[in-house]
């Protein structure tokens, strides 16, 4: 794209004419974010539990500490697998310290289906602080749809059955985990699910995409998106 080269006069009446669309942009994530606040929830009658960093069984009610509501990040970290999602091990670095959360009366977990000595070591390697429990083989990650598998109930990909996705023109997951955000709140001793999201519905948590945005070459990424960055220790060093 060939941009035009203006003197100081004409770049500010551009940008001026430009931030009137990013208010009006920003007004709309106010007005959607307002509706998301006021979606319908599901009452969670399903006993979960998870294993935590010291081996012991802790339960859904338990990842809220003393909080009224709580975030989990379905990071895609397998069984099987040595390592984490590289997509989401960049979701990882740009996670907030829990701290702040907390101080909004929210608390914060990644769930995965690895071993938790693995979700540990991973997660030393990297330097992360955020809590992370292994879910192992419970329904968790089928249940709120972080993880397709047909064989173990109605498998759906950000919320759409495989003839639905296929309708749209679009790829079928053809099993495995998948990347969202799962979001419960914690009322009169119960507990609800309140909201998920997939697929770039989270998107905007990656503070390195969301910086690239404002510049002229923005994203530069390929179809693996944040996948593409590197883990902090493979980079080289400065």
């Amino acid at each position: 794209m060939t941009r035009k080269i203006v003197n100081r006069q004409d770049w500010l009446t551009a940008r001026k004419d430009f931030l009137e669309k990013e208010k009006e942009h920003t007004r709309a994530g106010d007005a959607l974010a307002a509706e998301r606040r006021n979606l319908p929830m599901v009452k969670v009658d399903k006993t979960y539990t998870f294993e935590g960093p010291d081996g012991t069984t802790t339960s859904l009610a338990d990842l809220f500490g003393d909080n009224d509501q709580l975030i989990v990040y379905h990071f895609m970290f397998k069984p099987g697998d040595d390592e984490g999602c590289r997509g989401c091990s960049h979701v990882g670095e740009s996670l907030p310290d829990p701290r702040h959360l907390n101080f909004k009366n929210t608390a914060f977990a990644c769930v995965s289906r690895a071993p938790v000595k693995k979700l540990e070591e991973y997660k030393k390697r990297n330097g992360w602080t955020w809590p992370w429990y292994s879910s192992g083989d419970s329904d968790f990650n089928y249940d709120f749809f972080a993880t397709i598998d047909e064989a173990r109930g109605k498998a759906l990909l950000n919320f759409r059955t495989k003839d639905e996705v296929e309708a749209k023109g679009q790829t079928w997951w053809e099993g495995g985990d998948v990347p969202g955000y799962s979001v419960f709140l914690k009322e009169d001793g119960e507990i609800y699910h309140t909201y998920s999201t997939f697929a770039r519905g989270g998107e905007t948590v990656l503070t390195t995409l969301m910086m690239l945005d404002m510049t002229p070459l923005g994203r530069q990424v390929g179809q693996y998106g944040p996948a593409e960055f590197k883990l902090k220790d493979e980079y080289a060093s400065a």
